[in-house]
């Protein structure tokens, strides 16, 4: 088996071509595997922390651990 790694530009139309190296066979079956960052880049990720700021389910979220962690705060504090 042979890895050949490459770090290659997604196109607009989500597309990516990868070259193989000679000892490729053609007509092979190769197994591809595509890791890319999924992250909402620049404005898109601050609209996705705003919404989080009013979403139910995540402002419940922050009140347990607040909740979980307000005797742990009382005790570091009068130390």
């Amino acid at each position: 088996m042979e890895v050949v790694k490459q770090n290659v530009r997604v196109s607009h139309d989500r597309k990516v071509l990868i070259e193989l190296p000679q000892t490729a066979i053609p007509d092979q079956t190769a197994e591809v595997i595509v890791l890319f960052e999924n992250a909402a880049p620049g404005k898109d990720r601050l609209d996705e922390m705003e919404d989080a700021m009013s979403d139910p389910m995540f402002l419940a979220d922050l009140a347990e651990i607040r909740e979980d962690f307000r005797y742990a705060d009382v005790d570091e504090v009068g130390r």
